[in-house]
């Protein structure tokens, strides 16, 4: 699941659109989409975030921005959110199973994060779906994390033990920011995509990049830069060593069978291992 954008009231659910969510997971309405992850030093097959979507029995698919608040704000993000991580390592362990060897990435929203029963949910879903916990990747926001500070050290410590890896989302640069990471223990800075959409117009940016993946390096931080969308951001990134991209330049989300088929193409255009 992806953080819930910010919204204009328009982009709220509206009343039977939020009576029909209340009932979508019941009726098996949501599915998981995935979009591919590069190394972009390699290019070889990172591997895939995961992504909720709702397919509507009458409206079709629904934008998440029409529906994620809602999940958000009804506490309906929680038995979601719990669905939606034993799918994603269900179909994890599936392309292990196949022999591929990536990452799986999960969103986790605040309130599923603040659950009684998530660190539970977690145990849960790698044992009953034989995932490699090594290879699922947890995703939080800035934002949740230093809101929540003092239940986040011990929860986050609890799942390194499982041996999750775990990642801020939508992060913001700046050399102080990095270091209040430290007491988390997190493994991977994903750098805003509106960040990543000004790299290319702003002078400051390729200096903050840079501070930024000098700095994460020496604290043993991986970063993932998301939403790339051309090759110039591409490149500017590989200059300064970012670790790996996501964005519409390699792929949009895809269902499991696409991402197999994709899988497929590129072992054979790229020559790279997955």
């Amino acid at each position: 699941m992806a953080k819930p954008p910010a919204t204009s009231g328009a982009e709220h659910a509206d009343g039977d659109l939020a009576a029909d969510l209340a009932r979508a997971l019941e009726n098996d309405e949501f599915f998981l989409v995935y979009q591919p992850t590069i190394d972009l030093q390699t290019n070889a097959f990172a591997g895939v975030e995961a992504l909720i979507r709702w397919r509507h029995p009458q409206r079709g698919v629904v934008s998440p921005l029409l529906f994620l608040n809602e999940l958000e704000a009804s506490g309906l993000i929680v038995p979601v959110g719990r669905w939606a991580l034993g799918v994603a390592c269900a179909q994890g362990a599936t392309w292990h199973d196949r022999g591929y060897r990536f990452f799986v990435s999960v969103n986790v929203s605040s309130k599923q994060f603040e659950s009684r029963e998530f660190i539970d949910d977690v145990t849960d879903a790698i044992s009953s779906s034989r995932f490699d916990p090594g290879l699922l990747v947890l995703e939080f926001s800035q934002a949740s994390l230093v809101e929540s500070e003092k239940l986040a050290v011990p929860r986050l410590k609890r799942l390194k033990a499982l041996g999750v890896r775990l990642a801020v989302d939508d992060f913001e640069p700046g050399l102080s920011a990095v270091d209040a990471l430290q007491e988390f223990d997190i493994d991977i800075v994903k750098l805003d995509r509106e960040f990543i959409a000004g790299i290319s117009s702003s002078p400051s940016a390729p200096t903050l990049v840079h501070d930024l993946v000098q700095l994460s390096k020496s604290r043993h931080l991986q970063i993932i830069a998301s939403g790339i969308e051309n090759a110039d951001q591409r490149a500017k990134l590989q200059i300064e060593e970012v670790d790996i991209g996501q964005g519409y330049l390699f792929s949009v989300p895809h269902e499991a069978e696409e991402i197999d088929r994709f899988l497929e193409d590129f072992a054979i255009f790229s020559g790279k291992p997955l």
